[in-house]
């Protein structure tokens, strides 16, 4: 990588969110069912919980410093929850965009109990709700978390010629190094919806009528031609009150007192909506933003909160921890989401982001790297047409080829420090996609889609045969003791909490809701 310095013992640490909707196995309709008891408490388990909605179920890894840590726990989670719904006469949805949804109505909001933590949950879901319509709400994708281990900073100091010698420095020099590190991501996200964008197609009953931009595939599917990920264009996650919202990462206070700001700015929109109205919680607020998490970015930086403690006063007071990558749709043709080599490829663009360079990112910038992103995931899998990543428009095919040809270096580099040819091989799977269009994802969706007559029947047909394979596999006595352990401690974590509150809600809300 024509860098000094020692990388030999440089490990990476990662976790992964998967986010899926139970649907019914007989009609492919989404789940009215409460979240599972035999999985225990969606408020405090370790690693089962909800999204949005009481349907979309969320599994959480901890932080493994392999990727095939990571892949054992996610199958092990799977394995246990497939057992759980097969009683139930569901599965696991397997698509990034949502099944057939009548209205919103048949969208149910999650439920956390009783406790005022539950309460909050709940009573942010229901400002979503109000505010941008809840079938929006349940697209699913898969979130990578992601940080280096204490030898590369080492290294990275040395390198950029950095004073570590204080646990302030550090922290201090880490955290303006992850954003670099977002801002180069920003730059070169696109490649990630080219190679695994997997959403190109839609059910009819996601929007009111179709795009210009799609087409009719049958009657009840609409997909782009050459789209790669809806979910990453503005047919996927909308919110007009955030298009004027400009995040900078180009300083971690900057950062903060934006989201900070579009924490207190009133929204006329959201005004309208009310906060308790009747005696009835609508939404958190009436600002810009409820909380933190409701700001949608393909990446964030992150740091783990305390007890009642928001993100940004979390990172103001303690620095960046981690980077959560967000942009990546579920793969429908892995039953846990996502394969190995796509982690192993993330490593490495990651690590590629993290060393290329420290430039600020302008608004400009910023304004045509969106919407170039926007224009990839509508039409990015027409490689010879012409994109402007901000030097004027260039063929698709060749600037992907330029990133990866980037990337070779830093693969080659930690195949040769880990002897893991996973990350050599995994640049190679990528590189043999811009040659086989085909074998690109979001190609092989629409191709299940033609097959079965629609997104709806193709997800479900999927989705049930991954199921079968789950149900084929032998349980362990004790993997299966540890999640029946796990939904019992849960639920009784759940029940000490609603037990041992010593406020009422508005008295939580209004403390909890106050700047930090």
């Amino acid at each position: 990588m024509n860098q000094s310095g020692d990388l030999s013992a440089v490990t990476f640490h990662r976790g992964v969110e998967r986010e899926a909707l139970r649907v019914s196995r007989t009609t492919g309709k989404i789940s009215q069912a409460a979240h599972p008891k035999a999985l225990g408490s969606a408020l405090t388990h370790p690693s089962i919980t909800t999204d949005y909605s009481e349907a979309l179920m969320e599994f959480i890894t901890g932080v493994h410093d392999s990727v095939e840590g990571v892949i054992s726990e996610l199958r092990d989670i799977h394995l246990m929850t497939n057992r759980v719904l097969d009683n139930m006469d569901e599965c696991l949805w397997p698509g990034s965009m949502p099944c057939a949804l009548k209205d919103n109505a048949e969208v149910p909001i999650a439920y956390y109990g009783e406790s005022n933590s539950g309460k909050l949950k709940r009573v942010y879901r229901e400002g979503l709700s109000n505010r941008y319509g809840r079938i929006m709400q349940c697209i699913a994708g898969m979130h990578y978390n992601f940080s280096f281990s204490d030898s590369f900073w080492t290294f990275l100091a040395d390198f950029r010629g950095a004073d570590i010698s204080t646990p302030e420095a550090l922290q201090e020099f880490k955290s303006q190094q992850y954003f670099a590190l977002i801002r180069n991501f920003r730059r070169k996200s696109w490649l990630l919806s080219l190679l695994f964008g997997a959403s190109p197609a839609i059910d009819v009953s996601f929007l009111p009528k179709k795009p210009a931009k799609l087409v009719a595939l049958g009657d009840h599917t609409w997909a782009g031609t050459s789209a790669t990920s809806l979910r990453m264009s503005d047919i996927g996650y909308q919110n007009k009150a955030q298009d004027g919202l400009f995040v900078c990462y180009n300083e971690v206070d900057t950062y903060i007192n934006t989201i900070k700001g579009a924490l207190q700015t009133p929204y006329p929109a959201y005004q309208n909506i009310g906060v308790k109205v009747d005696g009835e919680y609508k939404q958190l607020s009436h600002n810009i933003l409820q909380i933190e998490n409701e700001y949608y970015s393909d990446i964030r930086p992150k740091r783990v909160t305390e007890s009642g403690e928001h993100p940004s006063a979390a990172l103001q007071k303690r620095g960046v921890e981690y980077i959560e990558v967000r942009i990546m749709d579920l793969d429908p043709t892995s039953p846990i989401g996502m394969k190995p080599e796509t982690l192993y490829f993330l490593d490495t663009f990651l690590m590629c982001c993290m060393l290329h360079s420290d430039d600020r990112l302008g608004a400009d910038e910023c304004q045509q790297l969106r919407k170039t992103q926007q224009e990839i995931a509508t039409h990015g899998r027409d490689l010879d047409d012409h994109f402007d990543f901000g030097f004027g428009p260039l063929p698709l095919r060749d600037k992907a080829s330029e990133l990866l040809t980037h990337m070779e270096e830093i693969a080659q580099f930690l195949t040769e420090q880990t002897g893991n040819f996973a990350y050599t091989d995994s640049l190679a799977l990528q590189r043999n996609k811009l040659d086989n269009l085909d074998t690109l994802p979001a190609a092989q969706v629409l191709k299940q889609c033609e097959q079965y007559g629609s997104y709806q029947e193709a997800m479900l047909a999927i989705g049930k045969a991954q199921q079968q394979a789950w149900l084929a596999q032998e349980v362990s006595p004790e993997l299966e003791q540890q999640f029946k352990d796990w939904a019992e401690q849960s639920i009784a974590q759940q029940a000490d909490i609603e037990a041992n509150e010593t406020v009422d809600f508005d008295t939580f809300l209004k403390h909890y809701m106050q700047p930090q």
